[in-house]
């Protein structure tokens, strides 16, 4: 991960059409592996990728171009995704590539879910990426550009070792940025997201200045969900300079409730 954006240059009108491809065919983590591997060889050779998603070529022409050039290395059910994406019109090569690596994430997520691990997987996406948020210098290292792609993914999974699932490892390493702006929590941003959709959920991330009871986590819960209509993924950070109350990230809106902000506006309305 990744040449492209945060959004993997995936325009709302063409996601849906990838994401019926996936969710059309059989999703085992050998899936995931064989699309992460055709967005690598797409990122290798951009004459290809140019191919596969030229404007100016036939749909047909270009599904065509795709099955003689994979058929022989990619099971059916990544061939049938991949011909879904070459079908796409894509504005860029770049919305190709991204594409295909949004539905190859897609797919490590749903065997998550299939193993009965998607909260724990999202959990500890959530959790690596407060560390990078919190550590410059770790940040800083996972997005060197001139350092090799593969020493960086190692330092991911080195980081994790076996204190996760082999899902949060794959994504995790996948994440590091090799080219493009993105950066590696925006990525993982990103990640909890279709990961929350998946289930038709939407992550919510809270800030409290002590952690939240039970209770508390539970009318939290109920009242977000009430607000908002979705079932909430709730998300929990611990920052003791918020004094108290609570921040409340959603998805297109902050509500902050914290003491720190109350002051904050009592000290500006002062003057």
């Amino acid at each position: 991960m990744t040449s492209a954006p945060a959004d993997w240059g995936v325009a709302a009108e063409r996601t849906a059409t990838l994401d019926a491809a996936l969710d059309g065919v059989s999703v085992t983590g050998h899936l995931s592996e064989e699309l992460f591997a055709v967005v690598d060889l797409l990122n290798a050779q951009p004459t290809l990728c140019r191919a596969l998603s030229d404007a100016g070529s036939p749909a047909p022409a270009r599904q065509k171009l795709a099955s003689q050039l994979l058929s022989d290395q990619l099971s059916a059910e990544a061939l049938t995704v991949v011909e879904a994406a070459a079908a796409v019109r894509w504005p860029s090569s770049a919305g190709l590539s991204g594409g295909l690596e949004r539905q190859a994430v897609r797919a490590l997520l749903l065997t998550a879910v299939s193993a009965g691990q998607a909260d724990q997987v999202e959990e500890e996406l959530f959790r690596l990426r407060q560390t990078v948020l919190g550590d410059l210098d770790l940040s800083v290292a996972l997005e060197d550009r001139d350092r090799p792609v593969a020493d960086r993914r190692e330092l991911v999974r080195s980081l994790l070792a076996d204190r996760s699932t082999s899902q949060t490892r794959e994504l995790a390493a996948r994440a590091v940025p090799t080219t493009g702006r993105a950066h590696y929590e925006q990525v993982l941003a990103r990640y909890l997201e279709l990961s929350a959709d998946l289930r038709g959920a939407s992550i919510a991330v809270v800030t409290t200045a002590r952690a939240l009871s039970t209770a508390q986590r539970e009318e939290m819960v109920n009242q977000l969900e009430r607000i908002t209509g979705h079932h909430i993924d709730l998300r929990e950070t611990v920052d003791p300079s918020v004094l108290g109350g609570a921040r409340i990230n959603l998805p297109d809106e902050v509500i902050d409730g914290t003491v720190a902000r109350r002051l904050d506006q009592a000290r500006q309305s002062l003057g």
